[in-house]
């Protein structure tokens, strides 16, 4: 089936309507009953107690834009790292150690959410319960059988030893879309906007938004083979809720140069720190790798387009390219102290230079290198591609 015309898609955009649950309001929609329009361009959000999503603009790329939260500019994957774990799992500390090692490491370009399940995750006396549905929901949906697992980028399910490199290749490809989220608390609801940016052409036609909720830096109850059972051990980034549906908030229209806007609200339960709550938005396929992730505080938290000027941790001109023996990478005075880093496609350091006060310039040797594509960048900088050529 043939989509609609642009002019008649975009007089649907802008025909004043009230929104209602099923995307079209009032009790005269003229556009329900056409199945072109209607199967592309209606949003029909699940929507469940405590939680509603609306629709707020899809603009297209002839249109003015005024996105606040997120670039336009292309930017690079962020990684998110989902744990499946439990508080009766003796293993799992060691996997949640590996992961704040990564989180140390990857800085804004990782963002973790642990999903406790199974039948390790059911508490006895005063332990505590991080058991959701929508965690129970996951744990079916990835066919999770033991922990502790993590999916990154909702990628096959994989030991914490794997976890490293798969972070470490995805951080170093170009995303077709950014986004961005802005949080805030009125009483007890959270109200969340979230923006996506198409920076290029999406692999996918049905691409999805998620947006979580999170609690760190919670203490109880914990089993632990290695140093002994702890009642007070610190729970990180653990699920709270899935503010959107857990099959995701579908996007209708993901071509190059569209913003899509949406508002969310949930009900927060008092037990919950609002201090150590964070939203976590992230955008890609149905089924396939998650584009884009990123994560702001509840209250107050947000995202900005900061992109859009240079950072004074992102890297100059780069030369010659392809390399042979060494190249050359102009950085800002600035980064003085600071460790320039190249690591291979895999993510795997392999060499790296301080920068000395007063250095515009830096000189990497490649001639041990093996022929390949290498990212050099700073920790918390973006990472620049480099070429060795033999």
């Amino acid at each position: 089936m043939n989509e609609p015309p642009f002019w008649e898609a975009l007089f649907v955009l802008v025909q004043p309507m009230v929104h209602s649950a099923d995307g079209c309001g009032s009790q005269t929609c003229p556009f329900r009953d056409n199945p072109l329009i209607n199967r592309r361009y209606f949003h029909r959000p699940k929507t469940g107690p405590m939680r509603s999503l609306f629709t707020l603009t899809l603009l297209f790329p002839l249109l003015a834009q005024s996105q606040t939260l997120v670039s336009t500019l292309p930017q690079p994957r962020t990684a998110l790292l989902e744990e499946f774990t439990a508080i009766n799992c003796g293993n799992c500390p060691a996997a949640h150690a590996t992961a704040t090692s990564l989180f140390a490491q990857y800085g804004a370009q990782l963002v973790g959410v642990e999903v406790h399940g199974g039948s390790l995750a059911n508490p006895s006396g005063s332990q505590p319960d991080f058991r959701t549905t929508d965690g129970a929901a996951l744990w079916s949906q990835f066919d999770v059988n033991f922990q502790p697992q993590g999916k990154v980028d909702r990628q096959a399910l994989s030991s914490a030893s794997s976890w490293n490199a798969a972070i470490g290749n995805i951080i170093f490809q170009d995303s077709p879309a950014n986004i961005g989220i802005g949080s805030s608390v009125t009483g007890s609801t959270l109200n969340v906007t979230v923006e996506v940016y198409y920076t290029g052409i999406s692999p996918s036609t049905d691409d999805e938004i998620h947006v979580a909720l999170t609690e760190d830096h919670i203490l109880g109850y914990q089993q632990d083979y290695g140093n002994g059972a702890q009642q007070n051990y610190d729970h990180r980034n653990a699920l709270r809720d899935m503010i959107t549906p857990v099959a995701g908030d579908p996007v209708a229209v993901n071509v190059m140069g569209t913003l899509v806007e949406r508002t969310y609200t949930l009900e927060l339960d008092p037990s919950w720190n609002l201090a150590d709550l964070h939203v976590v938005a992230f955008v890609g396929p149905a089924s396939g790798a998650v584009y884009q992730v990123r994560q702001v505080d509840a209250d107050g938290g947000i995202t900005t387009a900061i992109n859009e000027s240079r950072s004074i941790l992102d890297l100059g001109n780069i030369y010659p390219m392809p390399a042979t023996d060494q190249v050359f990478i102009t950085v800002d005075p600035a980064t003085a102290g600071n460790t320039l880093v190249l690591r291979d496609a895999l993510g795997r350091m392999v060499t790296q230079e301080r920068i000395g006060t007063g250095a515009i310039n830096v000189v990497l040797s490649v001639a041990d290198l093996k022929s390949g594509v290498y990212f050099a960048s700073f920790a918390g900088g973006e990472a620049r591609k480099i070429i060795v050529a033999r």
